[in-house]
């Protein structure tokens, strides 16, 4: 960040061509006197009415002699930056540097002077103001509030590494809470804008927001609710609906109506598929949808239990589970406004069930839809950290195998420990729990392949090996693996992660050995693939081998699968089955083992990558395709 401009004021100091992180201050007139004595270690004190020349020249002599002398004080062993105390320096590093090359009287005795100073300056550090807002995009590595910006990097360390985008607006939104503000406080703000405390002065539509995102009313109310306060505070609106949903019943008053379908006012409830999609209308304000159905079925393991995910879609909406009995008991109930999906999750009997779905408000018009319910089941309850599956794999199951980690994962994230462990609980085990790199992190140890999908994970892996020259300019690659593929076709295959990955990978093809490695292909992006993944072509011959790599972008990491497809005639329908009896078995594999070694000059069989040598590779080829032909 650039602060240049004359007359830039903090507290009792005024400041004059900040270049950078490095400058230096000057009082003017203009300004009240210093609330500490000039001592020998301080900028000299210059009259503003003194030649320009000699000026310059004596800022440009001290400003080189800070900077030359370097801070030995930095970083200090106590004593944060945004707080004055006795010693010199700080304990940031970078802004303890800073600081001190502006103003060496700060490597002396930290004073309010140097932390206005860092306030102003630090861009970065986690409470400073010009590190800016926690609730908005702001080009920083932190914000302005220390305790939220510490929560949130604990969350999503990028946000203190690299940037404070729109990931990390949304954890502050979850994470941090900002004193004062209550729905209809006219000192709150406008609800369309952005205006830094929670709530915002309409009542009504900051309720309906609220329901919606209850950060809003709890942390701040930021871009997002302003969003949603825009779609949350007009007219009904319709919602919107697939053509596979399953239609309610229960018609439209003029339009054939059925009868009422709820059991307590005389109707007869709907019976539904609990795992189809459902719409509906409202003949009036004051109509209740009743909707049955059964989950027993889904109890695979007996325990009386199963994990809903209810999921509405409405303008004005409630959704209350309850059981069959008149009125019964309310399980679980979901509010929903503004057409925006509001989603819950719960584990509930698996037992007979009533969903009885009536409006909180206007209604669109019977003949619009004016209600959608997802609901998804699966037999998760119970503990769910110490399940069989990896912590570094996403899946569709929430929690994994490993305890500790699974703790603390949904410790920073509930919702890996909810419904699913998706991509982001992945990652997010990589970053709190470390681990082993994966198997092919090194070149030397490439996964020997075929045409088809193969699954990988690239968390935890190194970075290996030349440069990747499809990657624009500044763009960083980390966290790679390897595979090595003997072709087996002749001619052009497709290779690549185009839309089978989670994250942001450069590809490359080569050929060579491992430390001589000459570059075939290389694709960073396809805007026709998703995730800022891509897909190459490459013509292949016969037998002969390639080096694959797949690379993270700027930091990016993730899972995925490498996926490689021949578009050419096949090299042989089954080049391992040596015993030409239509099966790679034991009889290919005593013949692989008798031709072991080099071939002596003349082509063999069992030489299945071509390399004039019956080996490691040709064994684990065999092995990859064993079976019928």
């Amino acid at each position: 960040m650039r602060i240049g401009s004359p007359g830039i004021r903090r507290g009792t100091r005024c400041f004059l061509g900040i270049d950078g992180h490095r400058g230096y201050s000057r009082e003017l007139p203009a300004c009240p006197p210093a609330s500490r004595p000039a001592s020998a270690d301080r900028l000299p004190r210059l009259a503003w009415n003194q030649d320009a020349t000699i000026l310059r020249l004596l800022v440009v002599l001290t400003v080189a002699s800070v900077a030359s002398a370097g801070n030995d004080e930095c970083p200090a062993p106590e004593g944060g930056c945004l707080e004055s105390h006795d010693l010199g320096g700080c304990t940031d590093e970078t802004c303890c540097n800073t600081v001190c090359d502006f103003d060496p009287f700060c490597c002396g005795s930290w004073d309010e002077g140097c932390v206005d100073l860092a306030d102003t300056t630090c861009v970065g550090l986690c409470g400073a103001s010009v590190s800016g807002d926690c609730f908005a995009v702001n080009g920083s590595a932190s914000c302005n509030d220390a305790e939220c910006c510490q929560q949130v990097c604990l969350a999503d360390p990028f946000c203190c590494d690299q940037s404070w985008d729109t990931n990390c607006v949304l954890f502050a939104g979850f994470l941090c809470t900002v004193a004062g503000g209550e729905c209809g406080d006219p000192d709150t703000g406008a609800c369309d804008v952005a205006n830094g405390t929670p709530a915002c002065a309409d009542q009504e539509c900051c309720e309906d927001v609220c329901a919606i995102d209850p950060s809003c009313c709890d942390a701040a109310w930021d871009v997002f609710c302003v969003e949603f306060a825009d779609a949350a505070c007009g007219a009904p609106c319709p919602v919107s609906s697939d053509s596979s949903d399953a239609l309610e019943l229960e018609g439209c008053e003029g339009k054939k109506p059925g009868p009422p379908n709820d059991p307590c006012d005389g109707g007869e409830a709907e019976q539904v598929d609990p795992t189809r999609p459902i719409v509906g209308s409202f003949r009036s304000e004051t109509d209740v949808d009743v909707l049955a159905f059964d989950l027993s079925s889904f109890d695979d393991d007996g325990d009386g239990l199963v994990r809903m995910r209810l999921s509405l879609d409405a303008s004005r909406a409630r959704a209350v589970l309850r059981s069959p009995d008149c009125p019964g008991d309310s399980t679980l109930q979901i509010e929903a406004s503004a057409c925006i999906q509001n989603t819950v999750i719960a584990c509930v009997d698996a037992a007979a069930w009533h969903l009885a779905i009536e409006p909180t408000g206007a209604v669109p018009p019977c003949e619009e839809v004016g209600w959608r319910v997802v609901m998804e089941i699966a037999d998760t309850c119970g503990q769910v950290c110490g399940r069989p599956e990896s912590c570094l794999v996403p899946h569709p199951h929430p929690g994994c195998a490993d305890t500790t980690c699974c703790d603390a994962v949904c410790a920073v994230d509930p919702a890996c420990c909810d419904w699913a462990w998706d991509s982001a609980c992945a990652v997010q085990a990589a970053e709190t729990c470390g681990g082993d790199p994966p198997p092919n992190d090194q070149c030397e140890q490439a996964t020997l392949v075929t045409t088809g999908d193969h699954p990988f994970t690239q968390l935890l892996a190194g970075t290996s090996g030349p440069d990747a020259p499809c990657l624009a300019p500044r763009a960083v690659r980390n966290g790679d693996l390897w595979f090595r593929y003997v072709a087996d076709c002749d001619g052009d295959i497709l290779v690549g992660t185009c839309s089978v990955a989670d994250f942001d990978t450069v590809v490359d093809v080569f050929q060579g050995e491992c430390g001589s490695l000459a570059s075939v292909a290389c694709i960073d992006d396809d805007a026709f693939c998703t995730f800022d993944t891509a897909s190459v072509f490459v013509q292949v011959a016969c037998g002969e081998e390639y080096l694959i790599r797949v690379s993270g972008v700027d930091g990016a990491v993730g899972n995925g699968a490498l996926s490689i497809q021949c578009f050419a005639a096949p090299c042989s329908s089954c080049p391992a089955d040596l015993d030409g009896d239509g099966i790679v078995g034991g009889g290919d594999f005593g013949l692989l083992l008798s031709a072991w070694g080099p071939c002596g000059g003349t082509p063999c069989d069992a030489d299945l990558d071509g390399d004039g040598e019956v080996g490691g590779p040709d064994l684990g080829f065999l092995l990859a395709v064993w079976g019928d032909c």
